[in-house]
């Protein structure tokens, strides 16, 4: 299965809904998960280029994510909690 692409702003918005923090560089907006303290997972957004992203980058976004392809478009619809999302984390070994 394919991943859409996806626009910048609204992968940002949804992962901010989970609770991922931001942080803004230069030329790249960081976003990254804590768990307990500890940054878990990140992942990062250009401001550059166009306003969606595509393929390969997306599948690399999503392995960063540690999500399935139908987990990431639960996401992208708005349908994955911050709860939901640690217990993903914790199945597949990311925290305990």
């Amino acid at each position: 299965m394919r991943l859409r692409s996806v626009s910048k702003s609204e992968l940002r918005r949804r992962l901010l809904a989970i609770g991922f923090e931001e942080e803004r560089g230069k030329h790249h907006i960081f976003l990254y998960f804590r768990y307990e303290g500890q940054i878990v997972t990140y992942t990062k957004i250009s401001h550059g280029g166009g306003k969606d992203i595509g393929q390969p980058l997306l599948s690399e976004i999503v392995r960063q994510l540690h999500l399935s392809r139908e987990e990431f478009e639960r996401l992208l619809k708005g349908d994955l909690s911050h709860g939901e999302y640690v217990e993903i984390l914790k199945r597949r070994g990311i925290v305990s």
